[in-house]
């Protein structure tokens, strides 16, 4: 995402895209766009001081504290509203729970206050944004006087997509990973299984369609985050647990250890007949922006999600897939029957979702 801001910016400013972990170096950068991979705080540090503005994300501060003292525009992207998350992720461990939330707290308040500028995904998300605002005592008079509409605090940077249709490239797809898919129909589950996830009922739904679609296939596509800190997740090993007794894990459900790398996901999208994305009824569903389901409109899949998010939302009035109630297997039994038994129904989801990938387009040329 900050290789895609960088390109956007470049078209008016010279850019520097940092990264503290060795990677694979993105293809067709800009002339002014320069990447910068490990080397530390120091170079850090050096490369900061010789930028007018610095645009971080997610808890930067806390191992880098040095940025927020250097004199710079300091932006923040706060389109991760990551409290929400911890508080699911440490529900069973209280004492790792109220550690963690502390800190990331702390974390998060340090980045609000000393931001100048701040964006999120969304306008749902601004709301909430506004609120924590308002308790940090940055929305005062002088910043009303300032701008009344508040946007000189906090706008709405949504993700974007490239203009390029999806294309497949040489690396191998998902069809060719797993031979046993074949020319079956696939509900792709586009990343990772984290906690607030409920990949449980889609499992259950697949069980429910074999009586109509006995080839029918589920693929969750990570099950390891790339980011060794990130542990492998309860949800993650439920997932596999309920697919093991329900005797479709190979045969009906796969589990693709590790991680797809980023450029290779388009040949994984593009081998699905409809990407699934399914959570509970939590706050972290209510502000979340789901980019994975992003990536499901710029390849034209229909969607059937879970209801209560701004995106869900959307996919409901583009009908570009169906947006469920929580934890209804029946409800999305029928609904991947009613999608896949119907030509039509599928064929005018495609075109729903290439509508609303229209309306992400981000032109990094």
């Amino acid at each position: 995402l900050t290789n895609k801001i960088g390109k956007r910016l470049a078209s008016e400013f010279e850019v520097t895209v940092y990264s503290s972990a060795a990677g694979t170096r993105p293809k067709n950068l800009p002339a002014n766009v320069r990447l910068v991979q490990g080397g530390g705080k120091r170079v850090l540090a050096e490369l900061a001081l010789g930028h007018t503005a610095i645009f971080i994300q997610a808890n930067v501060l806390k191992p880098f504290p040095f940025l927020a003292n250097m004199g710079k525009h300091l932006i923040v992207d706060l389109y991760d509203p990551y409290l929400f998350a911890v508080l699911v992720q440490y529900k069973n461990d209280p004492v790792q729970a109220s550690a963690s939330y502390r800190l990331m707290h702390q974390v998060l308040e340090l980045h609000m206050t000393r931001a100048d500028f701040t964006v999120c995904a969304s306008e749902r998300q601004r709301d909430y944004w506004l609120g924590r605002f308002c308790a940090l005592g940055r929305v005062t008079p002088e910043m009303y006087g300032l701008d009344p509409s508040l946007r000189k605090l906090i706008d709405v940077v949504p993700y974007g997509l490239p203009v390029e249709p999806p294309q497949k490239t040489s690396a191998p797809g998902l069809r060719q990973r797993i031979p046993q898919l074949g020319q079956s129909p696939v509900l792709l589950w586009g990343g990772g299984i984290w906690d607030w996830f409920d990949p449980l009922t889609v499992i259950k739904a697949v069980k429910q369609c074999h009586r109509d679609i006995p080839d029918l296939k589920l693929v969750f596509m990570g099950t390891k985050s790339p980011n060794d800190k990130v542990p492998i997740m309860d949800m993650t090993l439920k997932a596999r647990q309920l697919s093991d007794e329900l005797g479709l894990t190979d045969k009906s459900v796969f589990f693709l250890d590790g991680w797809v790398p980023y450029e290779d996901r388009v040949n994984y999208l593009l081998d699905a007949t409809i990407a699934v994305s399914a959570h509970f009824d939590l706050p972290e569903t209510r502000f979340s922006f789901r980019t994975r389901i992003l990536d499901y409109f710029w390849c034209g899949l229909p969607i059937l999600t879970t209801q209560g998010d701004q995106l869900a939302e959307l996919i409901d009035g583009y009908k570009a897939g169906q947006a469920l109630p929580y934890q209804d297997v029946d409800g999305w039994a029928s609904s991947i029957k009613k999608i896949l038994l119907n030509p039509e129904e599928l064929k005018s989801m495609q075109q729903g979702a290439r509508r609303l990938a229209e309306k992400r387009y981000w032109d990094d040329n």
